[in-house]
This record gives structure tokens, C-alpha cells and sequence, in this order.
């Protein structure tokens, strides 16, 4: 089916395009979506050691509305990206753990792009005695100590499916827990409709809980798994439980330092490893250099966008990890450091290793969401400009999918039969009819469109069933509308 938006508040019409955004707050907005696209993974093709999978990156339910702070139109919108991605088959774990890079790290079984739980920006000093001051700043611009956690600073632009796109590029991505698409995937989520806006609001049901299913794959081949797993790792017997998190804020608890107190003067020792700070006496926590100081907690910064608080919570060196505090995996928390562990899923019955989205008890996303900042195996996979020859196909979807008919479906009283059969959206239908086989055709309808909005058509024939003994019928695609390709 082909890709949607809904576009503010008050345009709460899903489009299949979509203009450019032009500037805001001095951000060009990007592209316009001129042509439709499809959404969903459009093609997957394996060979013994890889999976490459073609998709544009948007996701079948409706994207979008985004909104700011101020409660005004987010500038950026998502575009069309004709991905080409390999996956390992054969993950390792990595002796020796590389950080993330910026940008996409993964892709959900919908064809979106994953981002890791940090945005691009990170703490900028421009004084460090007799107090810290300075301002977050982007890529190499800001220091690299205190990283920013997105999720922070950026959760007001995600959509209510819990995904956004940069103004650089469209790229339709997700920090944390993908709600909308755990909803389609029957992940113990439950929707509520808002007929004002045309949206849903996307909540935990735990009425019948299951095992969370797949949700994506990080290019270390690993699986990411919804929220939930057997509460014994190895154990597929065990009870289904929410898989919770090792990060924990150092605000006094859990034997943590309280930054709100003692600033902003250490790092976590995992954080302090991801970072690149030295732990020459293998510490926790790490004691930094001025230069290497964050804000206090109770900092503030007035800019074009008004002030910024640098509250607890804001930079990924705000959080300590359990097991660094001598908590121990699988009693006090299940997930490690690169937010996943070594189990047995329904899909891995003879174990893996596999990522989880973090929650809370409430169902609110926590630190690290999704990814921690290091992969746990090695990435070796990615963008693929080539597919071996040798490959097989899969699955082929979007314009290239090949239609299938249900068996006509016939009212007894009325004799009115109805066919359905799986359509390409954007699609021109000739449904055909005859009493035999060898016989003479006759045109029903010379150009039925595909029904909106679906991947299903229907048409019906009235009263054929009361006039004909027998009854054949047949359905072609002749034509397609234009389309991004």
C-alpha cells in the first residue's frame, strides 16, 4: 500500500503526497514528496551468508503529525529513500565493542530506518571555572563528553507511531520503541482512536501476554526484540516478563552519585569507556578533567528558542549502569549494556543473543530505549550498491507484487457474488466473467481501481449466482499509477 501523512492538526486528511516544509526556525524543511510511494519492505532476497532487503522506509500505517516544543508544525517531513541493505546471517559477538556511528544503525521489519538512543549534538564548553557554561552543539562542534540522549530533547517531534525525520534528509527513523508498528505486530499494544485528528494513541495491553516478536535487525545481524521476553533468559518455560533496563539515573539512588549535587564533574565508567575518557584505575565513577566538566543540573541558556534547562536526564553520562554498581543481570535487571542479553526466543529456540526496547512499568520508554551506544557484535553489515546473482527471491511487494484471488463469495438470497483478491494500491483492474472456461468473456468492469488505502479489492457481480449454473471469472492488472520508484 502506498505511504501516508497526516500533515498539522487541522489537515488531518492522510495524503499520499506532501509539499516541502520551507524553513523553520532557519532549518530548510527538505524536499516535497511529489510522487506516492510504497510503504513497507519492498523486496527481500538471501543467500547463505546474507539477507538484502529493498524498501523506501516508510511505514504503512499513517505517518505523522509532528509538532515542536511550542506545540507549532515540526519543519521536516519524511521522503522516500530507496534503501538497498544487507544483514548478516552469521553475527558474532565483537571482542573488542565499536561505538555507534551517527544515523542509521538498523532497519524494523517495516523497512524504517534505527537510530541509536543519542541525537548529534553534544555539551560545548565555553567556561569551566568558576562555574560550567556553554551550549549544546552539533557533531564535532560540541566536545563529545556529555552526549545528548534524543529521546531528551527531540520526543516532542515523534509522531504518535514514536518516530521523526531530520531536515537534511527525510530519513524516517526511530530512537525507541517503534509504538504504531508494535501495534501492527500484535506486540501487546492496544490503539485508541481520536476522530479530531484522525490519529491513535498507542498504550501496553498486558490482558494476554506473549513474547514480544522481532521487531528489526541491528547491523550487527542481531535481533530487537518489543519489550518482553521469557523472564528466565534460557528458559523458554519461564513466565513472560517486560525486560528491564540496567541504566539507572545518578540522582542518589541505587548507589549512584547525585549529579544534582556534585555537578556534572564525572562520567559513568560505561560511559567513560564509550567516550573515549581514560579509567587507567578501572573506576566507577571516572573523575574528568575541567575541560571535560558538564553543565549543572540547574543550568540555563536562553537562545532563539527560548531557555533551556540542562535538567538531569538530558545527556547520556547522566545515567549509571547497575551491573558497574554491582548489581547482578537477571535479578535486579535483565538487559545489559548494549540493551540486550544472551536468551532464548520463539524464533532462536536454541538460543541468541537479541536486543530489547526498554519500558517502564507504565509503559514509558527508558534509558537506553532501544540501543545502547555500542553495538554488542560486529557491524559488518549495511547499505549493498550489489546483490550476489545467486541470490533468492524472497518476497517481492509494492508495484511488483504478484495478485492473488479469494474464492467469489456468493449471497444465497440475492445471488450476488463478490471477489476480492490482493491488490497493488494505485492499481487498474479488468474484471472478467464467463460460464465456461473455453467460453466467450464478457467485461464486467474495464478499469476498476484498487481500492484505497488497502491491499485488498473488492467487486461484486449482482444476482450472477440466480442466473448461472456455473461461473468463472478473472481479474488483470492493466495499468499503474505513477509512482516514487
Amino acid at each position: 500500500m502506498l505511504a501516508r501523512v497526516i500533515q498539522s492538526g487541522t489537515l488531518t486528511t492522510p495524503v499520499t503526497t506532501w509539499p516541502s516544509a520551507g524553513v523553520t526556525n532557519g532549518n530548510t524543511g527538505g524536499a516535497a514528496q511529489t510522487l506516492p510511494a510504497y510503504a513497507d519492505v519492498q523486496r527481500i532476497r538471501y543467500t547463505a551468508t546474507d539477507v538484502y532487503i529493498n524498501a523506501n522506509g516508510f511505514a504503512s500505517y499513517t505517518m505523522g503529525p509532528w509538532f515542536n516544543n511550542n506545540g507549532g508544525l515540526f519543519g521536516f517531513w519524511p521522503l522516500a529513500r530507496d534503501y538497498q541493505i544487507r544483514i548478516t546471517r552469521n553475527p558474532s559477538p565483537a571482542a573488542t565493542k565499536t561505538r555507534h556511528p551517527g544515523g542509521m544503525i538498523g532497519m524494523m521489519v517495516n523497512g524504517v530506518a534505527i537510530y541509536d538512543l543519542g541525537d548529534a549534538f553534544s555539551f560545548k564548553q565555553t567556561a569551566n571555572s568558576p562555574s560550567v557554561t556553554g551550549t549544546d552543539q552539533m557533531g564535532a562542534n560540541g566536545d563529545g563528553w556529555w552526549s545528548r540522549d534524543a529521546l531528551a530533547v527531540e520526543v516532542v517531534t515523534f509522531d504518535p507511531g514514536f518516530a521523526h525525520q531530520p531536515g537534511n534528509n527525510g530519513q524516517y527513523h526511530y530512537h525507541a520503541e517503534p509504538k504504531a508498528l508494535r501495534y501492527q505486530l500484535g506486540d501487546n499494544m492496544k490503539a485508541t482512536y481520536n476522530a479530531s485528528t484522525n490519529t491513535y494513541t498507542y498504550t501496553e495491553d498486558l490482558t494476554n501476554l506473549h513474547h514480544s516478536p522481532i521487531l528489526g535487525w541491528a547491523y550487527d545481524g542481531y535481533p530487537i526484540y518489543g519489550p518482553y521476553g521469557y523472564s528466565s533468559a534460557m528458559n523458554a518455560g519461564s513466565p513472560i516478563g517486560r525486560m528491564r533496563s540496567g541504566f539507572v539515573l545518578r540522582n542518589g539512588t541505587n548507589g549512584t552519585q547525585n549529579l544534582n549535587t556534585t555537578g556534572r564533574v564525572t562520567l559513568a565508567k560505561w560511559a567513560a569507556a564509550v567516550f573515549g575518557v581514560a579509567n587507567p584505575g578501572n573506576t566507577n565513577p571516572v573523575v574528568l578533567a575541567a575541560t571535560q566538566y558538564g553543565p549543572s543540573t540547574s543550568y540555563q541558556t536562553t537562545g532563539p528558542n527560548g531557555t533551556t534547562t540542562y535538567t538531569l536526564g538530558r545527556y547520556c553520562g547522566d545515567y549509571d549502569f547497575l551491573g558497574d554498581l554491582g548489581q547482578i543481570q537477571g535479578v535486579a535487571f535483565d538487559l545489559d549494556t548494549y540493551n540486550g542479553r544472551n536468551c532464548v526466543t520463539p524464533e532462536f529456540p536454541g538460543g541468541t543473543y537479541a536486543y530489547f526496547v526498554s519500558i517502564d512499568a507504565a509503559g514509558n520508554t527508558v534509558f537506553p530505549h532501544m540501543l545502547g551506544k555500542q553495538y554488542y557484535g560486529t557491524p559488518n553489515a549495511g547499505n549493498a550498491t550489489t546483490v550476489p546473482g545467486t541470490a533468492v527471491q524472497l518476497f517481492n511487494g509494492g508495484p511488483n507484487s504478484q495478485e492473488a484471488m479469494d474464492a467469489p463469495a456468493v449471497n444465497k438470497s440475492t445471488g450476488d457474488v463478490t471477489l476480492t483478491w490482493s491488490s497493488v494500491e494505485g492499481g487498474t483492474y479488468k474484471v472478467e466473467a464467463s460460464n465456461s472456461l473455453t467460453g466467450t468473456w464478457t467485461t464486467l468492469n474495464a478499469a476498476k481501481p484498487a481500492d484505497a488505502n488497502a491491499t485488498e479489492t473488492t467487486t461484486t457481480e449482482n444476482g450472477a449466482a440466480l442466473t448461472s449454473r456455473k461461473r468463472f471469472y478473472r481479474v488483470t492488472r492493466t495499468g499503474l499509477s505513477s509512482y516514487d520508484p
